[in-house]
């Protein structure tokens, strides 16, 4: 009963509707940031009958905060799994954008990708826990958006994730682009180097190790927006297939509702 009161927070913590700055691409952040009074609520829907559910605030001018909680086997005749813990998100804008300028922003965030499991490296034979793609952390990115037949946005930024019991604790880097095609459809890539990613438990041989090494995380997505308020976004992730276990895709749904109170 405690999981679900924590699924209904979440929920509850938003009211009517308003237009809203992209502050997500897939999972990379950007510099965008809510406004103050603005919110949005996401359902996203991922292998395993998973479903997480979260919120995002605009607190304050340049600041927001949000959190996440969620479970796999949310459908289906199995008990479900209930996440741990709930996750955090926050970002304060430090710099607006100008004509010359990105906008710069620093935050943090725990959510990762997918699963939360504990497994035993395939290489050291230790057992860790963490998402099957590692959540941001703590992060530093910038943004920069262009009029090209409707707005056209670059996103850069490094991170680094406090996911660290596998041993790598390498300092990370993202890139990414969003461009929006009419009113209605949003067309969002984005690129994780994963350096600090590189121990890879879920390949078996040493040379499958070395393989996919340098690899990272590519993930696209489409988004669909039925109204200024209501949208839902198609997620491909790994396409360059570094885990094992994208070998046929991982695709996501996700319902976002932005709201103002």
């Amino acid at each position: 009963m405690k999981k679900i009161w924590i699924l209904l927070i979440i929920l509850f913590v938003a009211n009517t509707v308003s237009a809203y700055e992209l502050n997500t691409l897939i999972d990379c952040p950007t510099a965008g940031i809510l406004q103050r009074g603005e919110s949005e609520i996401t359902a996203k829907l991922y292998k395993d009958n998973g479903l997480l559910l979260g919120t995002k605030i605009g607190l304050f001018p340049r600041f927001m905060f949000g959190v996440n909680y969620g479970a796999e086997e949310i459908v289906g005749n199995k008990e479900p799994n209930w996440h741990e813990r709930v996750e955090f998100n926050a970002k304060f804008r430090i710099i607006d954008e100008t004509a010359q300028m990105p906008a710069i922003a620093i935050g943090y965030d725990s959510q990762g990708h997918g699963k939360y499991n504990t497994v035993i490296d395939s290489l050291t034979e230790k057992e860790i826990s963490r998402y099957d793609i590692k959540s941001k952390g703590f992060y530093l990115v910038g943004s920069k958006n262009y009029l090209f037949f409707g707005n056209l946005g670059f996103h850069f930024g490094a991170n680094y994730s406090l996911e660290t019991e596998d041993g790598d604790k390498e300092l990370d880097f993202f890139v990414g682009l969003d461009k929006t095609i009419g009113d209605v459809i949003v067309l969002t890539c984005e690129y994780d180097l994963a350096w600090n990613d590189n121990a890879n438990w879920t390949k078996n041989t040493i040379e499958e190790n070395i393989k996919i090494m340098h690899r990272g995380y590519l993930n696209a997505a489409m988004s669909v927006n039925f109204a200024d308020f209501l949208s839902m976004k198609v997620s491909f992730y790994d396409l360059m297939q570094k885990r094992s276990d994208t070998n046929l895709g991982d695709r996501t749904l996700t319902i976002l509702y932005n709201m103002t109170f």
